[in-house]
C-alpha cells in the first residue's frame, strides 16, 4: 500500500494547523483529493486514509462490530445483502498498522486521537489482533490535549472527547486518570448548564457507570445543575415543557432513590401543569397529545383527581380535534361491464349455495396479499411507513399503529381497511345480484350461514338478514354482530375450550368470554387458519380495525356505523362462517376444484377466480339506499321459510 502524495499533503497540512478543526473537515479534504485521483490503485490506497475519518462515533449498539466507531450509514443491495458506508469489514491488518504509524508519528491532538482510538477500538474486531494498550493511553492523552488547548471548533467535540477519554480510562483501570477526567467533566458540566448546552451527554457519562466513582457531594452538584435547568424550563418567560420532562426523567428517579416523595410530587406536578398550559394555547389536535403527557406526569405525582380532570379535558380536545382534520377522498370510474363480468364469474347458474360460497371466498383477502400490500406501501412511501398512526374515536384514541418495522401486524390492519373500502361497491353489487338471480329469502341465506352449525338462533340470523334486505341497517347491525360473537363462542365450546371466566372483583361470579378472548384462543386460531382469523379480528375485535363487536357492545355505534357497506360486510361474514372450512382451504391454496353441483345445504367446494380483477381505486358510494324490491321465495303461496 502506498499513500498518494496528495493525500500525504492533506495530512501534513492539518498536522501543522494552528486553528481549530474537526474530523469532518479532514474527511472533506481527503474526499476532495481522492475524488480527483485517476489511478485505480492509488484511489484504493487513499481509502485507507479516508476511512478513519468517515467513522461515526458512539456506535456500540450497531452492526457490524458493535464498536465505538462504526459506519455512517447502511443500506441494502439489490440482492438483499446489507452494505455499510464505509464498510469497515474491508479493513485489513495493513490499514490498521498504517493507522498505528500515523498515531505515533503525527503531533496534532485531533489527528492523533482519531488514529490512536481507531486502532484501540477496531483492531480486534476488524482484523482479530489485540491492540497495544499504549494506543488507548495515547488516545486519552490526545483527547484531553485537544480540549485543553481549544483545538475543537464546536462544544460538542469537546464533550464527546472528554466522554470518550473517560470510557477508555475506565477500561484501562487507570484510577488517577479517571479522577482527573471526572473533575474536568464536572467543571464542563457546570459550563454547559450555564448555557443549556451539552450537559445531558456529560451527565449520562458520569452517572451511567459506577466505575466513575461519583461521591455524594459530586452527585449533589449534578442534581443542583439539573434543578437550575428545570427552573428555567418551567419559568413563564422561557417555558419549555419538553425540556422540563427530559429533566424530570433524570431528577425523579434520583429523588425516588433518596426516598424524597415531596420532590417527586413537586417536579411531576410542575411538568404536568406546564403541558396543560401549552395544551390550552395550542390546537385541539396538539392538545390531545400534550394532555396525555400531562396525565402521565400527574399520575407520577400521585394526583388522581388531577388525572381525572385532565382526562376529561383530553376527551373534549379529541372531540374538538375532528374539526381540524382534513378529509381525503378520491374518485375512479368503474365500468358497468366490469361489474357485470365479475357478477357472472361469481354466480352459479343453478346452485345458490355455490354462488354464496363464491362471494364468501372471493371477498376475503388472504393475509399474504395484505402483507404484499404493506411491502408495496413501504417501497412507495418509506417515510410514511415509519410513522405512528393514531386511530381517533369520538372522544378517545382507540388504537395506535406503529411503524412497519416496529408494528408490522398493525400495518396489516391499515391495508385491510383500504382493501375493505375499495371492495365495498363490488361486494354490494355481487350480493344484490346473487339475491336477485337466485330469488333468495332471508331464511335461505340464514340456512347457508348455519351450515357450520355455529349459530344458536338461526331465526335471529334470518331477522338480521331481513333487515339488511329492507335497508334497515340499524336493526341489521345490532342483531347480527351479537350473533356472530355467539357463533365463535359455540366454535370454542365445540373445540373443548371454556367460554366463561371469573368476573373481576367478584369472587364466585362468572361471565361469558368476549369475542376478543375467543379469537385469542389457540384452538380457535388453528381452526380458522391465519387468513380467516385475521379477517374476523380486523373486522370485529381489534381497535386497529373496524372493531364492530366492541363498538356495538359498548354503545359507541353512531348512525354512520349502521351503513350499507358495514351491513354488507356483516352478511359476508355470515357466509364465511357458514362455509369457513372450505373458505379456509381455498385461501390456503387447497381449494379451486370444479364448481360443485350439490343442492343447497350440502358441502360446497367451489371455484372462484384465482386472482381478483378489482381496480385499485373505487368510487365512494354517493348515498345509502335500501336494496331494490325483489320477489322473494317466501312470498310465494305455499312456501314457508
Amino acid at each position: 500500500m502506498r499513500i498518494p502524495d496528495v493525500v500525504e499533503q492533506v495530512i501534513a497540512d492539518f498536522d501543522r494547523r494552528n486553528t481549530p478543526f474537526d474530523t469532518q473537515m479532514v474527511q472533506a479534504a481527503l474526499g476532495n483529493v481522492r475524488g480527483k485521483i485517476i489511478d485505480s490503485a492509488a484511489h484504493r490506497d487513499a481509502w485507507a486514509e479516508l476511512v478513519v475519518f468517515c467513522l461515526q462515533e458512539e456506535q456500540e449498539d450497531r452492526l457490524p462490530f458493535y464498536t465505538y466507531f462504526g459506519p455512517m450509514g447502511s443500506g441494502e443491495s439489490k440482492d438483499g445483502e446489507v452494505v455499510y458506508h464505509p464498510d469497515i469489514r474491508e479493513l485489513t491488518l495493513e490499514i490498521v498498522e498504517h493507522w498505528e504509524h500515523r498515531a505515533m508519528s503525527l503531533v496534532h491532538p485531533v489527528l492523533v486521537a482519531r488514529y490512536a482510538d481507531a486502532v484501540w477500538d477496531l483492531k480486534r474486531a476488524a482484523v482479530n489482533r489485540k491492540p497495544d494498550p499504549k494506543f488507548g493511553r495515547l488516545a486519552v492523552e490526545s483527547y484531553r490535549a485537544a480540549v485543553a488547548n481549544g483545538h475543537h471548533p464546536d462544544d460538542h467535540d469537546d464533550v464527546l472527547a472528554l466522554s470518550r477519554a473517560l470510557k477508555i480510562a475506565m477500561f484501562l483501570n487507570d484510577a488517577g486518570t479517571i479522577n482527573e477526567l471526572k473533575a474536568a467533566i464536572l467543571d464542563r458540566f457546570d459550563v454547559e448548564v450555564g448555557k443549556d448546552g451539552w450537559w445531558h451527554h456529560l451527565y449520562e457519562t458520569l452517572t451511567a457507570n459506577k466505575k466513575v466513582g461519583l461521591t455524594d457531594a459530586e452527585m449533589q452538584r449534578l442534581i443542583a445543575g439539573l434543578e437550575v435547568l428545570l427552573s428555567s424550563a418551567l419559568s413563564p418567560s422561557t417555558l419549555d415543557p419538553h425540556a422540563a420532562a427530559r429533566l424530570s426523567e433524570r431528577l425523579v428517579p434520583y429523588y425516588r432513590k433518596q426516598g424524597d416523595a415531596q420532590s417527586v410530587k413537586r417536579i411531576s406536578s410542575a411538568v404536568s401543569q406546564a403541558f396543560e398550559t401549552i395544551a390550552n394555547n395550542g390546537s385541539r389536535m396538539q392538545a390531545t397529545s400534550w394532555l396525555q403527557t400531562a396525565m402521565e406526569h400527574a399520575r407520577r405525582a400521585g394526583d388522581d383527581d388531577r388525572v381525572n380532570e385532565l382526562r376529561i379535558a383530553r376527551e373534549e380536545a379529541i372531540k374538538a380535534s375532528n374539526s381540524e382534520m382534513e378529509q381525503f377522498s378520491w374518485t375512479h370510474e368503474v365500468k358497468r361491464t366490469d361489474v357485470e363480468e365479475l357478477i357472472e364469474y361469481l354466480i352459479h347458474p343453478e346452485n345458490a349455495s355455490q354462488s354464496l360460497y363464491n362471494a364468501a371466498a372471493y371477498f376475503t383477502a388472504p393475509k399474504a396479499r395484505l402483507e404484499e400490500m404493506v411491502a408495496e406501501q413501504r417501497e412507495a412511501a418509506p417515510l410514511m411507513s415509519l410513522m405512528t398512526v393514531e386511530i381517533v374515536a369520538d372522544d378517545h384514541v382507540s388504537a395506535r399503529i406503529g411503524g412497519v418495522d416496529d408494528d408490522p401486524d398493525g400495518r396489516l390492519f391499515r391495508v385491510a381497511d383500504l382493501n375493505r373500502q375499495t371492495s365495498a361497491l363490488w361486494l354490494n353489487n355481487a350480493l344484490e345480484a346473487i339475491v336477485d338471480r337466485h330469488q333468495l329469502s332471508e331464511g335461505e341465506i340464514a340456512a347457508f350461514a348455519s351450515r357450520s352449525g355455529l349459530f344458536s338462533e338461526p331465526s335471529l340470523v334470518a331477522a338480521g338478514v331481513r333487515a339488511w334486505i329492507d335497508g334497515d341497517y340499524v336493526k341489521c347491525l345490532f342483531v347480527l354482530v351479537p350473533q356472530i360473537e355467539d357463533a365463535f363462542r359455540n366454535m370454542a365450546r365445540k373445540l373443548g375450550s371454556a367460554v366463561t371466566k371469573e368476573k373481576r372483583g367478584q369472587q364466585g361470579w362468572e361471565v361469558s368470554v368476549n369475542l376478543g378472548d375467543l379469537l385469542s384462543m389457540d384452538k380457535v386460531k388453528a381452526e380458522l387458519g391465519p387468513d380467516l382469523h385475521f379477517y374476523f379480528r380486523a373486522n370485529f375485535a381489534d381497535g386497529r380495525g373496524l372493531n364492530l363487536r366492541n363498538v356495538v357492545a359498548h354503545g359507541l355505534a353512531s348512525r354512520d356505523t349502521a351503513s350499507y357497506w358495514v351491513c354488507d360486510l356483516l352478511v359476508h361474514s355470515l357466509l364465511v362462517i357458514g362455509a369457513y372450512a372450505d373458505v379456509r382451504k381455498y385461501l390456503a391454496g387447497l381449494g379451486g376444484v370444479e364448481d360443485a353441483q350439490e343442492e343447497a345445504g350440502a358441502e360446497v367446494q367451489g371455484a372462484v377466480p384465482e386472482e381478483p380483477k378489482l381496480p385499485k381505486v373505487l368510487p365512494k358510494r354517493k348515498a345509502q339506499r335500501a336494496m331494490s324490491a325483489r320477489r322473494l321465495l317466501s312470498d310465494q303461496p305455499g312456501e314457508e321459510v
